[in-house]
């Protein structure tokens, strides 16, 4: 990929994070107003894993997830939530390291294809699990039943994952992060919700957040 492809598609991604960002901000002032402070708490810390983000490349990357909720009669009580963090599975994660060459920043201008070093990718398949807990009228409401009762909706999916960490020198080694032990941090925050007869359709956009290299 050439620099201005990589500047290209580097600030197309800013501008989309930039939106989830305003979103969970909204949805942090709501939370507040409405007294909780629970997940006011978890969308603070979501913000802050965002902003502190430190991987040299932005290294974070977005996906989208769709669920169909079944509605028969009215059944679902609540609404599915603004923001929910996620569970994510790195274990398939490989880091790869390749020489590559880049442009030289000098005193007389930018020198193309100046300098040779290690490009160091987070490449495979990351699967996830949004899930979240909704309140529902128990036996869909038949026969006049009241009662109430939790159920958990899922919304799983495998992001393919092909991000540039860092560059390095050719001659540093153990640069490569550990995306286990919770280093790959997973949250989603909800675009749309609309319901078309029996069904409520919630759309996610899954937020990737990828280690910063050794």
């Amino acid at each position: 990929m050439t620099n201005n492809k990589r500047v290209a598609k580097q600030t197309d991604k800013r501008e989309q994070l930039n939106l989830v960002l305003s979103s969970l901000r909204e949805a942090m002032l709501e939370a507040k107003d409405a007294g909780d402070f629970e997940l006011s708490a978890s969308l603070q810390v979501a913000l802050d894993q965002v902003e502190n983000q430190a991987a040299d490349c932005f290294a974070v990357v977005l996906d989208q997830c769709t669920i169909e909720l079944p509605n028969a009669g009215g059944t679902i009580i609540s609404t599915p939530p603004l923001f929910s963090r996620v569970i994510n599975d790195p274990f398939s994660l490989e880091c790869c390291i390749s020489p590559t060459t880049v442009a030289a920043v000098t005193d007389c201008g930018i020198l193309p294809d100046a300098a040779t070093v290690n490009e160091v990718r987070a490449t495979g398949p990351l699967n996830y699990y949004l899930t979240f807990d909704l309140n529902t009228y128990f036996n869909d409401g038949n026969q006049n039943c009241n009662d109430q009762e939790v159920r958990p909706f899922i919304c799983p999916g495998s992001t393919c994952v092909d991000e540039v960490l860092c560059y390095t020198p050719l001659d540093e080694v153990d640069v490569c992060p550990d995306f286990c032990n919770g280093e790959v941090f997973s949250f989603a925050v909800r675009c749309s919700l609309c319901q078309i007869g029996d069904k409520i359709t919630a759309t996610y956009v899954i937020v990737h957040i990828l280690p910063d290299c050794n």
